[in-house]
């Protein structure tokens, strides 16, 4: 089965919506060429906007950990449930940011993030060598146990070209939605000159309970950055 990702962008150039279906193999992505149906710069910038715009919103509603939510699809009216632990967060964004791919993580109870992981590196959009971009979800290990991967993830919101620190949304099981920090380049360091960089997300504090050190990989349904 073709994986591809229904794309509903309202484009500010026009007055017209934009339906995209987009596909990561090369042979659907043909076809679409082909068509005439490509998916441009503007358009996958406009993505990351509304991924990222939909994140902050739900951070806003302080959704509890795994709180059931029924949503309403902001063009097709659509219902749809999720529960907000760390992958149905992510479902429920990149649903109603018009991105037909984590339904999946919506109902599941556990696994969810491994399922997001397989998913995208199975069209090899899953890396670890350099900066994500807004709106690419990161994935961490070890969260539950020291030795289970996978176990965690959240929505890249921001990239701090200074300090190369992360800001991520993701589900705590403690306190719901809320904002966490990650730097690669610091990754024993929960503070850096007074500002957090790393989030603590294992109980007990301590280095390995650091978001750089449990660190997995980065996910995209773009482009990977350029190392």
């Amino acid at each position: 089965m073709r994986f591809c990702i229904t794309i509903l962008l309202t484009i500010f150039t026009s007055s017209f919506i934009f339906a995209q279906t987009y596909g990561y193999d090369k042979e659907y992505q043909s076809e679409l060429r082909e068509s005439g149906v490509e998916i441009t710069d503007i358009q996958k910038r406009q993505v990351r906007r509304d991924i990222i715009k939909w994140a902050k919103f739900y951070l806003e509603k302080q959704y509890k950990y795994n709180e059931q939510v029924t949503l309403t699809h902001p063009v097709t009216k659509e219902k749809k449930t999720f529960k907000f632990d760390c992958s149905g967060f992510i479902a429920a964004v990149y649903w109603t940011s018009n991105i037909a791919v984590f339904e999946k993580q919506a109902v599941m109870d556990s696994g969810g993030v491994k399922i997001i992981y397989a998913t995208l590196s199975k069209y090899k959009k899953v890396y670890n060598e350099a900066l994500p971009n807004a709106g690419d979800i990161v994935m961490f290990d070890r969260t539950t146990s020291d030795t289970k991967k996978l176990t965690h993830a959240g929505i890249v919101i921001d990239v701090n070209k200074e300090d190369d620190t992360i800001t991520y949304i993701h589900s705590s099981t403690s306190k719901g939605l809320i904002l966490g920090y990650m730097n690669l380049k610091y990754p024993d360091m929960a503070k850096k000159d007074g500002k957090i960089i790393n989030s603590y997300l294992r109980r007990g504090g301590g280095i390995k309970s650091l978001a750089s050190q449990c660190f997995n990989s980065y996910g995209t349904i773009l482009d990977i950055p350029e190392n």
